[in-house]
């Protein structure tokens, strides 16, 4: 199995979210690195 991946470095609603969702991607992390900074880190599977 292959995998593609998103970084997204803007706050997300749980609009955002479920758009994201819809199109496959799965969050699996979110970091801060900096005071109100998120960083989504999402993965889906690779078309072939």
């Amino acid at each position: 199995m292959r995998w593609e991946h998103l970084v997204v470095e803007e706050t997300l609603n749980t609009v955002g979210l479920n758009e994201l969702g819809e199109m496959g991607w799965e969050l699996v992390a979110v970091v801060s690195p900096g005071h109100f900074v998120l960083h989504y880190f999402f993965k889906r599977e690779l078309a072939d």
